[in-house]
């Protein structure tokens, strides 16, 4: 182990893995195996403590002097009250068995998760290209591929071409600080005083000025491997300055974050906490082209990172297979796949034997990763020892793919700074064009322009009412909640009550009630209005049809009759009806009620042979009502005798 870290992401107990133990043979391994082969940081591993609890606890304190912990850091600082807070590295000899020892402290019920402190894999970029230009911005068939099989770059920044207040965080092996495309595109950390030796920001990083080291644990997150490099020149290289190539995001700024060192190790602890030191410090993006296998900690660290407004993207990876890569399979990150210049998924034939972009319903979007060209740093690195360029150089990948993505989503973040990480992944997901692939790699290719062009679209109003055939002095509820935004959401529903243009009521949410007092035929028209203050407008015409008004009249006869008339306008439906006697002395038929068939307008229905036995003066009441809310009732006294009214009046 190279340094003590303070981020981990870790190996889900679960699942095992064999892992490229070096970058220069980092293409010749699989990325999965069985648990004997599994590789991890000795002599440490991450134990995170439940709720309120402490190692002062019996069976904790135990549990260290078994296995002679003998340091215990806590992983993330300024963490308290998050899902990173309680997270500790516990360091053990080294030969220790990490693995039984986890599972141990794993079945203490102070602990949430126990893990070993797992070391990651740099997703490879196979080497099969001699091409020299950025087809996967515009495609002309300039290298053998199919015009048109692009991201439409040229055309999304006719709309966006970025703004420097958005910031997209690579998470990999560092960058060039000095590069001619990249060095003025570099986040700095305007809150920090260079070289002092002092956290001025109080974020736990003394002279973090343009990032972070995590693997050597220093405020130099420079690139001694490449592949960070890389992947930023694809994300937001320094575009129309003359030189080199162009970047996704034009304007947009990206954040150093190294976890990676020259060798292509990695580990658990160094992802997470660049992950977490990304969304602390102003990351509005974060891409991540490189793969463990399932790991709760790194599931906390992506979380963490996604509550806090970040939009995450990841690589799926390179193994031509259908099993789950994480963090790209995570539910709060887009995992990315890679395609050719002419729309299929990268596979063997392109990048070689064993080589492919990963596939499978985990797999959200598409984008282009192959013989892709960008900056390569512009000192010696360890991807120069492969045969890779200096400067400027091809690769091919998912890693490749992944920073693609990242840079769309700094355009549509550029447009709307008010976009929710689930609003962006939505609009780079549902605009895409379609790709030739008998394996899904998500719901299609990425396309720039039409994700910007989505953003820019207007809501589109709609909205009902009930009851559908109201009559005068019934309250009408409205319900606009099937208007939508394609870009976002609805901010305001505005409701004219007869379409003279003045709004009478605004709300936040989409339902609202109106009452007429007259028959008539009402026009009504809704304004809806999203973040960007674009508004679409519909009207529809309410028919106030008019009244329901029942007549009663109770008679006498073998038993009590009703004679119920609807003297109104429209139907009454669902009509409830209630016999009430009262007085005398009753033996039989104090209450009697039921229901009747709608009742149209000019009808009569009479309820009748309702029996009584009694004796004496009693008070004889019907009441009705119906579904539309109108009622009425009727009171007559009379003198019954056996079953029989005498003198009802």
């Amino acid at each position: 182990m190279k340094n003590k870290i303070i981020g981990i992401c870790i190996w889900s107990l679960l699942i095992v893995a064999v892992v490229f133990p070096a970058v220069g043979t980092m293409n010749k391994r699989e990325l999965f195996g069985d648990k004997s082969t599994m590789e991890f940081v000795p002599g440490e591993f991450i134990v995170k403590l439940k709720k309120d609890t402490t190692f002062s606890k019996a069976t904790l304190t135990v549990l260290n002097e078994k296995y002679q912990v003998n340091t215990i850091e806590k992983v993330f600082s300024n963490a308290k009250g998050t899902i990173l807070d309680n997270i500790y590295i516990l360091h053990v000899p080294i030969g220790s068995d990490i693995l039984s020892i986890v599972q141990e402290y794993g079945r203490c019920p102070y602990v949430e998760y126990a893990e070993p402190n797992g070391i990651g894999i740099l997703c490879g970029i196979p080497n099969d290209a001699n091409f020299s230009y950025q087809w996967y911005l515009d495609n002309t068939g300039q290298m053998g591929g199919t015009p048109d099989c692009d991201i439409d770059a040229p055309e999304a920044w006719d709309i966006e071409t970025g703004n420097p207040e958005v910031v997209i965080a690579i998470i990999d092996t560092g960058i060039d600080n000095t590069h001619p495309d990249l060095a003025t595109k570099i986040w700095n950390n305007t809150d920090e005083i260079p070289n002092n030796g002092i956290d001025d920001d109080d974020n736990g990083y003394i002279d973090d000025v343009m990032g972070w080291d995590f693997y050597y644990n220093d405020s130099n997150p420079d690139d001694g491997y490449g592949h960070g490099t890389f992947c930023a020149g694809i994300a937001a290289a320094s575009t129309d300055n003359g030189i080199g190539i162009a970047g996704v995001g034009w304007q947009c700024k990206f954040m150093p974050i190294k976890i990676i060192s020259e060798n292509g190790e990695f580990y658990d602890s160094t992802t997470a906490a660049g992950i977490k030191y990304a969304a602390d410090n102003g990351a509005d993006v974060i891409s991540m082209s490189f793969t463990f296998l399932d790991s709760s900690i790194m599931e906390d660290a992506v979380n963490y990172a996604f509550e806090k407004g970040v939009f995450l993207c990841a690589a799926a990876g390179n193994q031509n297979s259908s099993i789950k890569h994480y963090p790209a399979a995570y539910e709060n990150v887009t995992a990315v796949a890679a395609t050719t210049q002419n729309d299929t998924r990268c596979t063997p034939d392109d990048w070689g034997p064993g080589y492919g972009s990963n596939y499978g319903d985990w797999v959200d979007i598409a984008a282009p990763g192959n013989i892709i060209y960008s900056t390569m740093p512009t000192y010696p690195v360890t991807m120069n020892d492969e045969g890779y360029g200096q400067n400027y150089t091809f690769a091919s990948g998912t890693s490749a793919a992944c920073p693609m993505v990242a840079g769309v989503a700094a355009l549509l973040l550029s447009k709307n700074p008010l976009l929710s990480p689930d609003e962006v992944k939505t609009l780079i997901c549902e605009n895409v064009d379609p790709y030739n692939s008998t394996e899904y790699i998500g719901t299609g290719r990425l396309n720039a322009q039409k994700a910007l062009i989505a953003l820019n679209q207007p809501p589109v109003a709609d909205f009902s009412w009930t009851p559908q055939n109201p009559h005068p002095n019934q309250q009408i509820t409205f319900d606009a909640s099937a208007s939508h935004d394609p870009d976002g959401t609805i901010a305001l529903y505005e409701w004219d009550w007869n379409n003279d243009g003045a709004y009478e009521e605004n709300h936040t949410t989409p339902t609202a009630a109106h009452t007429w007092e007259r028959v008539g035929s009402y026009p009504v028209t809704v304004r809806v209005t999203d973040h960007y203050n674009a508004t679409d407008i519909i009207t529809e015409t309410v028919n106030v049809n008019g009244s329901i008004n029942f007549n009663i009249n109770i008679t006498g006869g073998f038993g009590v009759n009703a004679v119920i008339t609807n003297n109104g306008t429209i139907t009454a439906t669902t009509v409830h009806w209630t016999f009430s006697l009262t007085g005398g002395l009753l033996i039989l038929g104090k209450t009697k009620s039921g229901t009747l068939v709608p009742i149209e307008p000019g009808a009569t229905v009479t309820i009748k042979d309702t029996p009584i036995l009694g004796f004496g003066k009693t008070t004889i009441k019907v009441d009705v009502t119906c579904a539309e809310g109108t009622s009425a009732s009727q009171t007559k006294t009379g003198i019954v005798v056996l079953f029989f009214v005498l003198g009802v009046k």
